[in-house]
């Protein structure tokens, strides 16, 4: 009796412990990059960067037959010691409810559905902090204080649809207008986020509309940041190995962004000096290429984004981001790789241009 009895425990335990544990997951990603101009100034340096490296833990419970809980946790690392991504600084983390074939309710901080709107192959050089595309375009932003809801694609014939909406959890007597929202964001879904995805594999094709509304982002020719904007991403893939030429993707990207309400002012200097950045707005566009040498472990890669920013009483500003890249897959989890790359400045007089050649090295667990 004792025996079946400690079996039994035994048992119990080792169920409770495998619906409990959580996935361990992460990324490194460390390059060696040799920079000229960098910071757009007389200056050349060599930089060890940790690309947005990242541990993080997630999982996926059974509550009912149909329902599950979800959650996520994760936090950047600093491989180098040193940079942007500050060791444990929040990244992405939620918890939430899935219903099998029907849609999940995710709550917490992750990243807009305009933003996730990009796939792979349309920002190829993701989290490589010289040519990731969000240093050029806004919309490259991940929401505090947000619910989402993502349909299943089943239930939707193919079609992904997803929204997201942001508390602004501001006083009601809080007032925006400097920074493009007129009034207080105090209310339910003060910004909203939202995306239409369409994946045929069997034609090789990816497309996604995607529509942020009251989010705060950036407008990087100005130096201007956390600007409530309205904005409209379509981005498109097309993979090519149906057609017969294997390992060779196409992607493409366009987008527009302007303040919510053209209010936008900056104050600075004594005395303070008041500028206006009435008829603010950012058009923009990309496009990628990849291609994989059949029977290697090389990707060719190549990206091509610019974005055109105006103001009312100035002259366009325009940056250029060029990427050349050539990846080398060890395996699933690991890959060596080399890029250069430029950035241009149309409006600067001299040092218009910073130009990036680096090796890297990029391990998933």
């Amino acid at each position: 009796m004792k025996k079946l009895l400690l079996a039994a425990t035994v048992a119990t335990l080792s169920i409770s412990a495998a619906q409990a544990a959580p996935t361990l997951y992460g990324k490194l990603n460390v390059s060696l990059d040799q920079i000229d101009n960098n910071g757009f100034k007389d200056e050349n340096v060599t930089k060890l960067n940790s690309n947005s490296s990242r541990i993080g833990i997630k999982g996926e419970e059974k509550l009912t037959d149909k329902l599950s809980a979800v959650y996520l946790a994760e936090w950047a690392i600093a491989t180098d010691g040193s940079g942007s991504d500050v060791d444990l600084n929040a990244r992405n983390r939620y918890i939430g409810i899935k219903s099998d074939g029907i849609a999940t309710l995710k709550v917490g901080k992750f990243d807009s559905y305009f933003k996730t709107a990009a796939g792979n192959n349309q920002d190829i050089f993701n989290d490589h902090t010289e040519l990731d595309m969000t240093s050029v375009l806004a919309g490259e932003d991940r929401l505090n204080n947000v619910i989402g809801v993502e349909i299943d694609k089943k239930l939707l014939g193919g079609l992904g649809f997803n929204i997201m909406f942001q508390q602004g959890e501001e006083s009601s007597a809080a007032n925006s207008a400097t920074t493009g929202y007129e009034g207080s964001r105090d209310g339910f879904g003060d910004g909203v986020s939202t995306s239409l995805t369409y994946d045929n594999k069997n034609l090789g094709l990816a497309a996604a509309v995607a529509g942020n509304f009251g989010v705060a982002s950036k407008y990087s020719a100005y130096s201007l940041s956390n600007i409530y904007s309205d904005a409209i991403r379509v981005t498109g893939s097309v993979d090519l190995t149906k057609a017969g030429v294997d390992g060779l993707v196409f992607g493409a990207l366009w987008q527009t962004a302007q303040p919510t309400d053209d209010t936008v002012t900056t104050t600075a200097g004594t005395p303070a000096v008041v500028t206006s950045y009435k008829g603010l707005q950012e058009d923009a566009y990309g496009l990628t290429a990849a291609y994989v040498i059949p029977s290697t472990p090389i990707k060719l890669k190549a990206e091509y984004i610019s974005a055109t920013t105006q103001s009312d009483g100035r002259d366009d500003r325009k940056q250029d981001l060029y990427g050349l890249g050539a990846d080398y897959q060890i395996n699933k989890q690991a890959r060596v790789y080399g890029v250069v790359g430029q950035q241009k400045r149309d409006w600067l007089a001299k040092d218009d241009t910073k130009t990036v050649i680096g090796l890297g090295m990029e391990y998933n667990f």
